[in-house]
């Protein structure tokens, strides 16, 4: 499966491509299911540092070729169960991401499967947070409307309260807020535990988006 998802991967790339120049044009674009991880090496190339907010087990940054990687995460398990040893990892809320660090404090920061774990009002608290310690850009990745989810943890380590979802996300609510959107085609589905939890193994699956904003920190490193 891990070959199989290489080579669709790398025959997303070109796609990938076309999608992220094609929203920078006009704000939204869409792209196969997956060209994911080609977009987020796309928006990572001119990024020395990340700081990836709600972690989890780092999936986000097992695969980023970005040279420092932090991994923030409130929920403490999901650290110690941590798939990257030479990622740093810093048990802290989402809320804190200003306390801990400065204006411009790395290139990048990224939100993958987050957005929607906070209320509307929060998430916009969280977005100008993220934008600030942001030197370079801010890469979200985020459900297509409603995908309910009450506290289902895949990861059966006790997270369920954080993994509850809170708010839905159109490529419109993203584009007023500044960002370029990609909209990934029919990317949650049956092959995901959350998905079958929410929808039902039979449903259809639903789209996803990916979402940036480059930003102008006058402390830019």
């Amino acid at each position: 499966m891990n070959l199989y998802r290489t080579y669709v991967e790398l025959r997303s790339a070109p796609p990938a491509l076309r999608a992220v120049r094609a929203a920078r044009r006009a704000g939204i674009a869409t792209a196969p299911r997956f060209a994911l991880q080609p977009i987020l090496r796309l928006l990572s190339r001119d990024c020395a540092s990340v700081i990836d907010v709600g972690t989890g087990l780092m999936h986000s940054l097992e695969r980023s070729r970005v040279k420092v990687r932090i991994g923030l995460d409130a929920h403490r398990p999901y650290l110690t169960h941590r798939r990257v040893a030479d990622a740093v990892p810093l048990n802290a809320p989402a809320s804190a991401l200003t306390e801990l660090f400065v204006p411009g404090a790395v290139d990048l920061v990224t939100a993958i499967d987050v957005l929607e774990h906070f209320d509307a009002g929060d998430a916009d608290g969280f977005l100008a947070d993220a934008e600030q310690v942001a030197a370079r850009r801010v890469a979200l990745f985020t459900p297509r409307g409603h995908f309910p989810q009450e506290g289902h943890d895949a990861y059966d380590l006790g997270g369920e309260e954080l993994q509850r979802h809170r708010s839905t996300w159109e490529p419109e609510d993203l584009t007023e807020r500044g960002y370029a959107v990609v909209v990934l085609r029919g990317y949650h589905g049956p092959w995901n535990s959350s998905f079958v939890e929410a929808f039902g193994a039979d449903a259809k699956p639903r789209d996803a988006l990916v979402a940036w904003k480059d930003v102008t920190n006058p402390l830019r490193r």
